[in-house]
């Protein structure tokens, strides 16, 4: 069953976000107190209405999640359309994947943005879910990382 998280629902989608930042063996770049910090900003966020998550729940438990985020930030917002839609924690537990539950949390996510208004949709793509994103129609950018 998929539903729109609740504000209740947030402990457990930060929990399955630092699974994610586990599995992509990231979660050295971790604060020390990530969870509570996520937990206070995905709070101002719902209060806000700049964020929704989609959950997949089996049998009472949540397996999947994708989140939209709706952002404002430099250079953005100098434009004339200054906010876009930022799709993140797209999360499947691993005995779950390969059902097509990214695809469909993500659109879920897409299509809260477009109900929001928002014209441009960005996100980071890990290369196992690039081929998903272009399939949904996200298109690389000229965007460039300096890691240091």
């Amino acid at each position: 069953m998929i539903r729109e998280a609740k504000t209740e629902d947030i402990p457990k989608i930060v929990l399955l976000k630092l699974e994610m930042f586990k599995a992509a063996e990231m979660e050295h770049k971790l604060h020390d107190d990530f969870v509570e910090k996520a937990e206070k900003t995905y709070q101002e966020l719902y209060h806000t209405g700049k964020a929704k998550h989609f959950l997949l729940e089996k049998d009472d438990e949540i397996i999947a999640c994708a989140g939209a985020f709706i952002k404002e930030d430099i250079p953005y917002c100098f434009y004339k359309d200054p906010q876009y839609g930022f799709i993140g924690d797209v999360f499947v537990e691993t005995t779950y994947r390969r059902n097509g539950y990214g695809r469909l949390l993500t659109n879920c996510a897409i299509d809260w943005l477009l109900k929001m208004e928002i014209k441009t949709i960005r996100l980071l793509a890990s290369e196992n879910a690039k081929k998903l994103y272009q399939e949904l129609g996200f298109q690389g950018t000229d965007e460039m990382v300096l890691y240091r």
